[in-house]
């Protein structure tokens, strides 16, 4: 081959060939991004629509399910999911893996857009942005605290300032603000003050609306002069609202000070976070959480924001402290520093070896030096691809560096038998490398083709297998090349005949060959027991198979987990918050300072954008995210289990759950807070809601199933107004008049009338709205008292609204969840103690009893389906399991045209399955569950068994 003997006689091509490798692998190594997990190329689009205040269930019909058929029909849609809660929808369109996230994003933003016309009147033109289903757990949370701020001027600052500024960080997604109080200019009116006035809530929003307008004059020109033209349409002072006049008519006017009184004051709150540690008690404080834009890099993100962290204090205001807290970089690096590590373990220990049985401490130089050019030449290959350093990627490159070494190894040691025989060094380079080099591509290729079927996987199979795939097979043709290269240049440079003397390694190694040989002679003569013997091991083996657990992925200690905390539906925010203050203090209690690092509390949901990055869906729900320490002695695994058992007793009446997956695990589920999710599909919420609880009340009796819990409720009180339209009709009301009016008494007037006020000092706008005091707010009489007046009969005398309204207690639902416009009700399980595949299989015979019992038949257009990190594991395996037939197939063909015969190359893929028996006793011994990890070392084992 030209190439060897160029080698040989050009040694500086060679040493150019390195140092090119080096310097372009260097570059490489540091501008490709480092994350977790490969970069997920699949396009998905979320589209964010708010209606403020309207209930779920229109949310549903008339927004959500809307949307979903409208946008469904872009073009490569794969599946929608759809989450509807008070006032806020969330609709999520995932595309398939062939079409262009740029085209999938153009596509969805016309069709929303398209859609605004058909929409409720009032709603907010949808946000359409995309979305990266791995990324659903925020990379860090920035903190926003300072003592002399309350919860509002520190919402404002995050919301304002600190947000927009994050925003020009490259990658960085910082999409809410999470917790504080919403700045408002509210006119809190006395309803006693009203009564006596004859005056209802509009009339005074319909006073603030005249008085206050945002109408811009124009210019005017005077002589040779243009004039800019201002006025005090709107009021300069919050003071100045109250000299509004509300009416004017007989007994002089009424001012707007004289019914109420304006305030520079906040939204009723409706999201509190609390932030406080092992030693110091929790306070309210702010924080925004960080994603990543799709495509970005997890630790590129993270520095970017720790690098500008200083210059954003520099710009706010004095004494504000930022803080990045619940880092999962923190993880992401040690990830990333194990792998390295393991890999360069094994490459000592490969070059230990190669010393051991060569006996020449320059051919294992050789081999050190071809080694690391394979895996920067791999890296450069990736980084030309658009890919990423990660999990995967590494894994690969040190699962591969044996085989690396096998290519130069196999190439050095027949130099080296050829050097011994006498030859010069030149002719033991030429000679020997010409003699293995086709038997070593050809193992080469075979490697390579095992790793080949991932083209054909889909899903969550192929986004992480790809890019492994290439980082081993950019490896190999690497480690062939210089092994067909560097090592004869060394041998022709470095080497000299030698003759061992008795006693040296190498004889050792003779004497091992010549009792392997032994060996082989006595099997040889009775080849039948053999044979009985293999098969009698393998099928001992294959016994041992069913005991084996099944998971996606191993489970990781991230140093973090949730608990996802639920109170009896329609509990206030405030309730909420004592409620997890206790669980805060329990937390303390059972875990020791030491370990315990951070505790970050959300309780309840800000309805507008934070809605569709928060778990939470209504006032009585909550999570606290839990950071542990370095000097931890149990995992976050155990904690939570230690939790589990503990905090029931301690805090009564709250529905708890844990979250111990980290990012790792978010990335692979798409986000969802269990590994296990059951779904009952169909338009009858009630039906769907009965079967799920009967599923869970067995599936709580199931060995390892924890947390089992039903997502949707349906019994959050509701008070009904049912109008008498004739009786308002007769009095001068219309069905607006009643409506705006309640509404302005108990949620301000902004929902429906929007009127700004600028603060000049720092150039923001604000709502103006007017509302009852919260205080006065208390029961039902509140409600039936409020002051109703006809917009189109100016002076009438108000209407309670007891007078034209009866009123009836009833529930309903605050979430409303679709798969593919179908409703569903979620159950969601986590596994303790037990591997994922053993419960879910417990589940999936549970729903096939109830799916057959006849007794109880399932409500008609119910059906019941599994999902969550069990669907992806079925569907990878399955797709893993292809793959390792297809490579066998592959493997098999490469061996008819090496051995150019039909029928030897079974004698080697005869070897395989002895591969998997001892895969299989290998993990049975090391109490390993199957994964996705287990199965990729089996398809390399089928390479290297045929290799």
């Amino acid at each position: 081959m030209d190439i060897i003997r160029l080698s040989v006689r050009n040694t500086h091509a060679v040493v150019v060939l390195c140092l090119a490798i080096l310097v372009i692998g260097t570059v490489a190594l540091v501008r490709i991004p480092t994350d977790l997990l490969p970069i997920f190329r699949t396009p998905a689009v979320q589209v964010l629509t708010l209606y403020p205040g309207m209930p779920a269930e229109i949310v549903e019909q008339d927004i959500s399910t809307r949307m979903q058929r409208w946008t469904g029909q872009a073009n490569g849609i794969s599946w929608q999911e759809a989450k509807s809660l008070v006032g806020v929808s969330v609709v999520r369109d995932y595309f398939g893996e062939d079409v262009d996230p740029n085209t999938a994003l153009a596509q969805v933003s016309t069709l929303a857009m398209s859609d605004l016309y058909y929409l409720p009147p009032g709603t907010v033109p949808p946000m359409v942005m995309p979305y990266d289903p791995t990324a659903a757990v925020p990379l860090c949370l920035i903190a926003v605290s300072r003592a002399a701020f309350d919860e509002t001027r520190l919402y404002d600052v995050a919301y304002y300032e600190l947000r927009n500024r994050l925003q020009s960080i490259s990658g960085v997604v910082a999409p809410a603000v999470f917790g504080g109080k919403l700045r408002r200019i509210l006119t809190y009116v006395d309803p006693q003050k009203l009564q006596s006035r004859k005056l209802s809530p509009m009339d005074v929003v319909d006073a603030i609306r005249r008085s206050n307008v945002l109408i811009p004059v124009g210019t005017m020109r005077m002589g040779q002069t243009e004039y800019q033209v201002d006025s005090n349409a709107m009021v300069a002072k919050v003071a100045d609202l109250d000299d509004i006049p509300v009416r004017v008519g007989v007994g002089g006017p009424v001012y707007l000070r004289d019914v109420g009184s304006a305030k520079d004051s906040a939204e009723i709150q409706t999201n509190i976070v609390r932030i406080g540690s092992a030693t110091q008690e929790s306070v309210r404080q702010v924080y925004l959480p960080i994603y990543r834009q799709p495509g970005a890099n997890t630790i590129q993100v993270v520095n970017g924001i720790r690098d500008q962290i200083g210059l954003m204090l520099e710009r706010l205001p004095k004494g504000i402290d930022l803080s990045i807290v619940m880092d999962q970089t923190v993880f992401v690096r040690k990830a990333i520093d194990s792998l390295r590590n393991e890999a360069l373990l094994g490459a000592v220990l490969a070059a230990v070896m190669v010393l051991i049985f060569l006996g020449s401490g320059r051919g294992m130089l050789f081999i050190l030096v071809s080694m690391p050019l394979s895996v920067l030449a791999a890296i450069t290959g990736l980084y030309f691809l658009g890919g990423s350093v990660n999990t995967m990627t590494l894994g690969g490159l040190a699962l591969a560096i044996g085989m690396l070494l096998d290519n130069g190894i196999v190439v050095l040691e027949n130099c080296m038998r050829l050097l011994e025989e006498g030859k010069s060094p030149v002719e033991a380079a030429l000679e020997g490398t010409r003699e293995v080099a086709l038997p070593v591509l050809v193992a080469t290729i075979t490697i390579m083709v095992v790793f080949s079927p991932v083209v054909f996987l889909k899903g969550l199979g192929r986004f992480l297998f790809t890019p492994l795939a290439q980082a081993v097979c950019l490896a190999m043709a690497a480690s062939y090349l210089l092994s067909i290269t560097v090592i004869p240049a060394c041998v022709s440079r470095f080497l000299h005949p030698v003759v061992r003397p008795p006693g040296h390694p190498e004889v050792k190694a003779g004497l091992l060959t010549r009792l392997y040989g032994r060996v082989i002679d006595v099997c040889l003569a009775v080849p039948l027991l053999v044979v009985l013997g293999a098969a009698g091991l393998l099928w001992a083996s294959f016994l041992l198979y069913p005991k084996l657990g099944q998971e996606l992925f191993p489970a990781v200690d991230s140093g973090q987990f949730t608990i996802l905390a639920r109170a009896p539906s329609g509990t206030r925010p405030e309730v909420t918050e004592k409620l997890m203050a206790r669980i805060e203090t329990a937390v303390r209690k059972i875990i020791p300072a030491r370990e315990l690092g951070l505790l970050i509390t959300n309780i309840g949901v800000f309805n507008d954008w934070p809605a569709a990055y928060t778990p939470n869906t209504g006032p009585s729900d909550a999570f606290v995210a839990i950071q542990l320490t370095e000097a931890r002695t149990r995992t976050a695994q155990e904690w939570a289990g230690v939790l589990r058992r503990a905090l029931p007793d301690m805090v009564a009446g709250v529905e708890l759950a844990f979250d111990t997956g980290g990012l790792m695990t978010a990335a692979l589920n798409f986000g969802l807070p269990s590994p296990i999710n059951i779904q009952v599909e169909g338009k009858n919420l009630r039906g769907g809601r009965q079967v799920a609880e009967e599923l869970v009340a067995r599936i709580r009796k199931v060995p390892g199933a924890a947390d089992a819990r039903i997502q949707q409720r349906l019994d959050f009180p509701l008070i009904r107004i049912e109008v008498d339209r004739r009786k308002a009709a007769e009095l001068g009301l219309s069905q607006e008049d009643v409506v705006t009016n309640l509404t302005t008494a108990l949620a301000s007037s902004v929902a429906f009338a929007k009127s700004f006020w600028i603060d000049h000092r720092n150039g923001n706008h604000y709502f103006i709205g007017a509302q009852y005091p919260e205080e006065l707010i208390r029961d039902l009489s509140t409600l039936s008292d409020i002051p109703i007046t006809s917009a189109s009969r100016k002076g009438s005398t108000p209407v309670q609204l007891k007078d034209v309204a009866r009123f009836e207690f009833d529930t309903t639902t605050n979430e409303v969840h679709h798969h593919n416009i179908t409703r569903v009700i979620d159950v969601f399980v986590n596994v303790a103690g037990r591997d994922v595949g053993a419960v879910a299989r417990d589940l999936d015979r549970i729903i096939e009893e109830r799916k057959a019992d006849q007794a109880r038949p399932i409500p008609e257009g119910l059906r019941i389906r599994m999902g969550g990190e069990v669907r992806q594991m079925a569907e990878s395996f399955a797709g893993l399991g292809y793959g390792l037939i297809l490579a066998l197939v592959l493997v098999y063909l490469v061996m008819v045209v090496q051995f150019r015969s039909f029928v030897d190359p079974f004698v080697v893929i005869l070897t395989v399955p002895m591969g998997f028996g001892g895969t299989i006793v290998m993990l049975h011994l090391t109490q390993t569950a199957i994964s996705i990890q287990s199965l990729l070392v089996v398809i390399s084992m089928v390479g290297l068994a045929a290799s």
